[in-house]
């Protein structure tokens, strides 16, 4: 339900089903369980674009579909830029649209070490077949990637190296190049476009620009959401009750656990907002002789994936002008040199698999942020060698492209210039606190899925040990790192637990 339709929108609502967030899991959620036939609320706080909308100015897209603009960061050593988004469809909308499969010691770690024996392999097999055929994941076209990935990755092969084309959920893509900033051709099946709309078809309703405040709870089940609408200029009512039989938490990995906390709700274990796992990037940049046509291209479409069992995948990463002009580490004269050789620019980023490193969610006492989600992560032991390795992997890949120069987020070789400097970042002793620029992706863990109520947060049913009638799906739930980027695991776990709710329902 768009925000001119709340004037219809009564104080009071009632229905089966109320699903906070719309991203990979709540999107999931709802459009399975509308389609069966019931009723189902879907409450989110951002917007609604359409393809329309989408006018390849990332600026204003950040500014719109982007938590806090964009500037959304996990305090810790070193600070990392950690996007989330916050319109319909969640940060489906604004990510790059990679599709890759859990992999399968990480599911097996998961049955021996956290006694999830219920979640098979060969049930995930179906699930995962099921979303990548609906969302028609196909591995990326070479020829619409861009010079970008084909020239890395022909790199990379000479070094012997394995390599590949990333599967993404975009139909018929056209390479704008702009995936991060909502995709202008409706290619790129994103919840906003795909799961949400047949939700809708199925009798679903949406209250976009609706931030859910508080979980209603009656006698130890949680029977409905309490929630604001953000646009009262079309007469919407000051507040929302949606009563339920079933609450579904599906705002992710630091607002779900937020949400709790503020309630001190299911946090007898004490881990609500504890595990946080993340992916921490670190992104190069090399000046080539050649123009790349950048940004046209598929901006994720590429991997090396060699060290990826020491938790190193390499995965490309273009960007339009305005986002890669601040991860240049210059300022004045020699920052405009560089942006003047923009067209001759490649980039790649790394994505590691954190060993040693840990994060939390908590609800901030600082000032200027009280009430705020505080997130904090500290990077530290193999990690930052794995950072400092991923660097050095991709400036030598970047040199046997024929870089002349190639930028790293290791502020004492920000920039290399041969490869004779690899041999001292190399012998180098580096610590996080010579990291700079480095972002991280994918939160997990924060409400984690186990075994034990001592240790977890949710059964393997998704709902809660405290509160019975309370599911939580969403990126939270997964208990460890899984090395690749996760949203079509949690659609696939959405897809099972939207059996499971069913089952509950029919009961």
């Amino acid at each position: 339900m768009a925000a001119q339709e709340f004037k219809a929108l009564l104080p009071e609502m009632e229905t089966d089903v109320v699903v906070i967030g719309s991203g990979a899991g709540g999107a999931v959620v709802a459009k399975e369980l509308a389609e069966i036939g019931y009723r189902v609320v879907i409450i989110e706080e951002g917007r609604y674009f359409t393809r329309d909308d989408f006018n390849l100015n990332p600026v204003q897209s950040t500014m719109q579909m982007y938590r806090q603009a964009g500037q959304t960061f996990a305090l810790g050593t070193p600070l990392m830029l950690l996007p989330l988004g916050c319109t319909v469809g969640g940060t489906t909308t604004i990510n790059s649209g990679t599709c890759l499969r859990m992999p399968h010691r990480v599911l097996k770690r998961w049955q021996i070490g956290l006694g999830l024996e219920s979640i098979r392999e060969d049930e995930m097999e179906l699930l995962y077949k099921a979303v990548e055929e609906y969302l028609f994941v196909k591995k990326a076209d070479p020829e619409t990637a861009g010079p970008n990935a084909r020239l890395f990755l022909e790199a990379a092969d000479k070094m012997g190296l394995s390599g590949g084309w990333l599967p993404r959920n975009a139909k018929d893509c056209d390479g704008f190049g702009t995936c991060a900033f909502g995709c202008p051709s409706g290619a790129k099946q994103s919840m906003d476009v795909s799961f949400i709309p047949d939700a809708l078809a199925a009798g679903a309703t949406l209250l976009s620009r609706c931030s859910a405040e508080r979980i209603i709870t009656e006698q130890g089940r949680a029977a409905g959401v309490a929630a604001t609408p953000l646009d009262r200029s079309q007469g919407a009512p000051a507040s929302i009750i949606v009563r339920a039989k079933i609450v579904v938490l599906a705002a992710g990995s630091i607002y779900s656990p937020y949400l709790l906390l503020k309630q001190n709700l299911c946090n007898s274990s004490g881990q609500v907002g504890k595990n946080l796992h993340i992916h921490p990037c670190a992104s190069t940049i090399a000046e080539l002789e050649q123009r790349l046509g950048n940004p046209r291209g598929i901006p994720q479409s590429s991997y090396v994936d060699e060290f990826k069992d020491d938790g190193i995948m390499l995965e490309g990463g273009t960007m339009p002008p305005a986002v890669h002009a601040m991860g240049i580490p210059y300022s004045g004269r020699r920052h405009r040199d560089h942006m003047n050789r923009y067209p001759y620019s490649g980039i790649f980023g790394a994505m590691i698999s954190e060993t040693d490193s840990s994060g939390s969610v908590s609800v901030s006492n600082l000032p200027g942020f009280k009430g705020s989600p505080l997130i904090r992560y500290q990077l530290k032991g193999a990690d930052v060698e794995k950072v400092k390795f991923s660097v050095l992997l991709m400036a030598q890949i970047w040199f046997k492209a024929g870089a002349k120069k190639v930028f790293t987020p290791i502020a004492p070789f920000a920039e290399i210039t041969s490869p004779r400097q690899l041999l001292k970042l190399e012998r180098a002793k580096i610590k996080a606190s010579d990291l700079d620029y480095l972002t991280a992706y994918h939160p997990m863990g924060t409400c984690r899925m186990g075994s034990d109520p001592a240790y977890s947060v949710v059964k393997d049913t998704f709902e809660t040990w405290d509160l019975e009638d309370l599911y939580i799906v969403d990126g939270s739930v997964i208990p460890t790192s899984l090395g690749v980027n996760p949203q079509l695991t949690i659609m696939a776990l959405a897809m099972r637990a939207a059996g499971i709710i069913d089952e509950k329902l029919q009961s």
